[in-house]
């Protein structure tokens, strides 16, 4: 009896083998093997990027200055150079038409949808911001690296059309998203000023992008498809600082981005990442089976295309949004958020969409053996995760309240399922122990659909597909693959979620972190005895800035033991040294506020939290007891 039978995964009992491709996939349309470097050095040089700015190792202002670099100089240097080297001539043009096509289905229904459901007083700035989330893709940062891996070795040919279909979102769809804006704009302004032809001029005018795109499209032709031997170093060099410099600046623009994400943006946040990630990608699919048709349809071209049409539609969102977002002062929340998220997520859809694609013939014994094989890794590291998280919870205490009671329930069921995963794995090859496998089977089953709260839903499905489908196919595959990851891998979730108890962990751990960085413990630091930089820090505020603060933020209130104290919040403080000059962005200005708490010039009213840009109070300590 396989794992894949009792998860309804009855591809075991079948032949899978899809008779459609065994002639159009004799050869390998893709690199695999290179797409896993490829991904890891992506997101790694991200993480890289999201670590420096969490760490303040660049600041609020500094990010904007590289920003500006990327997507002012880097990216239209690179899209002048491709756009002259283009060669027109090796392009399908039925798939630059298909993916025109699944562009626009995809933002005509994400605005239509969003034009009948949001309310009155966003309807607009929504569908416009929302349409132009769905459909503008990360293709040069994300996209093209991924890309490169992939089809170098196999069609190079495909990387042009990274520069063909980019276009697409930015000179049509875009603009019609930014007329949406502005129509919201109008309609909350009292004095409307500007035509709707005079915005659509200034953002194809204004915009460096899409400015060099038809500029470098004229060259093509003015040139004769070559880069002139005075300029081609020049542009060489700022085109080949982008990969780099924008995934570094991906990653800064990631920093604190989820904490802007409310329960009520959850359900707009959810549909827009579905119809980015599942919607789009099926959409691009289908329609290059139906447009790319001819003599092509039957070649094993038109099935790679069709796989890399799949593969472009999950590309994530692009950073860009984020700043059409700010831009208008409009959802910025759920844009922002949307856009982290579905770039972690893209990952693991791209990986396992591409090796899925890669299998010619579907033969049911390996690919059983492989979803055993991945349930069985995850759910030791689950395993892990879950005994911290249930280690956390029992020495908080907070089992003992009733809603972390059934969360407690919770973690035991995904324990057991881990448990019994791993020893289903040994049993299974046992073939004289039936009561051993019974047993295990039942401890399996009985606490895994117990904890079907989170993941009845990536099975449900799985079970309708095979009911109304006897022919699976490729996708049905990957959702079995995804069941997998959601069944036996709920202990990253647990542990992300309760696993790192603010009181019982972070906080000691960073008052320990600080401790040993300064060499002394932090109860013993004294004015004299701080570092150099905080000293002059405090001295600076103490002597040219206390009584002004103490007069614009801090108040008076009483407190427990009926003493007087003065307090202010965390952003009060912040916004104020801003507005004041003292530091450029709020990144820095809460630096200058952790080297005040450091100097004891300020502290947390119970002295749990470090200082931090939010609603947190704070007592002011320098009107008394502190002297510089």
């Amino acid at each position: 009896m396989h794992l894949a039978c009792a998860n309804g995964q009855l591809a075991a009992s079948v032949n899978i083998s899809h008779n459609t491709l065994a002639g159009s996939a004799a050869g390998p349309h893709m690199s695999i093997d290179k797409l896993f470097p490829a991904l890891l050095e992506c997101f790694g040089i991200i993480l890289c990027g999201y670590i420096a700015g969490r760490a303040d190792i660049i600041t609020e202002s500094q990010a904007k200055g590289l920003g500006n670099f990327v997507s002012k100089f880097a990216l239209p240097a690179l899209l002048f150079k491709n756009m002259v080297l283009l060669d027109f001539g090796d392009v399908i043009w039925a798939f630059l038409w298909s993916v025109l096509v699944a562009k626009v289905t995809v933002f005509v229904l994400v605005c239509v949808l969003t034009l009948m459901v949001a309310s009155p007083e966003s309807r607009y700035s929504k569908a416009g911001l929302y349409a132009i989330f769905a459909t503008q893709s990360n293709d040069f940062a994300l996209g093209y690296p991924i890309v490169d891996a992939l089809y170098r070795s196999t069609y190079p040919e495909y990387l042009q059309y990274i520069y063909l279909v980019a276009p697409v979102s930015l000179m049509l769809l875009n603009p019609i998203g930014f007329a949406l804006c502005e129509v919201q704009r109008w309609r909350q302004a009292s004095h409307p000023q500007h035509s709707t032809l005079g915005i659509l001029a200034v953002v194809v005018l204004q915009n460096p992008i899409v400015f060099m795109v038809i500029v470098g499209i004229i060259s093509h032709f003015a040139l004769g498809q070559r880069i002139p031997a005075v300029l081609s170093e020049f542009i060489d060099g700022l085109a080949n600082s982008f990969g780099g410099a924008a995934l570094f600046y991906l990653g800064l623009t990631m920093v604190g981005q989820l904490r802007k994400l409310t329960r009520d943006t959850g359900v707009a946040l959810i549909l827009l990442i579905t119809a980015k990630l599942l919607v789009m990608p099926l959409v691009c699919k289908d329609m290059v089976d139906i447009l790319d048709i001819g003599v092509n349809s039957t070649s094993a071209n038109h099935t790679s295309l069709s796989n890399f049409a799949f593969l472009y539609g999950v590309f994530p969102t692009a950073p860009s949004v984020a700043i059409y977002a700010g831009h208008y002062n409009m959802e910025l929340e759920v844009v922002t958020s949307g856009m982290v998220i579905s770039t972690f997520l893209s990952a693991p859809i791209m990986y396992v969409s591409a090796w899925l694609l890669t299998i010619p013939l579907m033969d049911p014994t390996p690919l059983v053996t492989e979803l055993e094989n991945v349930s069985f890794n995850i759910s030791i590291v689950s395993l892990v995760a879950l005994v911290w998280t249930i280690a956390v919870m029992l020495l908080s205490r907070k089992f003992n309240r009733l809603p972390h009671l059934f969360a407690l329930n919770l973690f035991l069921a995904q324990f057991l399922v881990c448990v019994s995963m791993i020893l289903w794995n040994f049993l299974v090859k046992q073939e004289d122990n039936l009561v051993g496998k019974i047993l295990t089977f039942a401890l399996l089953y009985g606490s895994l659909y117990s904890t079907y709260i989170w993941t009845g839903k990536a099975n449900l499905s799985s079970c309708l597909w095979w009911l109304f489908n006897k022919d699976p196919g490729r996708l049905y595959l990957e959702l079995q693959f995804f069941c997998a990851v959601a069944n036996y891998g709920q202990g990253f979730l647990s542990f992300g979620i309760f696993g790192l108890d603010r009181h019982l962990i972070i906080l000691p751990f960073k008052k320990r972190l600080l401790s040993l960085w300064q060499g002394r413990e932090s109860d013993d630091l004294s004015p004299s005895g701080v570092p150099e930089e905080v000293r002059l820090t405090c001295t600076q505020f103490v002597r040219y800035h206390k009584d002004q603060c103490v007069q614009d933020i801090v108040h008076t209130r009483g407190t427990e033991s009926s003493h007087l104290q003065s307090v202010f919040r965390g952003s009060d403080l912040v916004a104020w040294l801003v507005e004041r000059g003292l530091c450029v962005g709020r990144a820095e200005a809460q630096l200058y506020g952790i080297r005040l708490q450091q100097g004891r010039v300020l502290d947390h009213l119970t002295g749990q939290h470090s200082f931090r840009d939010d609603e947190v109070p704070y007592r002011a300590v320098f009107p008394t007891n502190t002297k510089y």
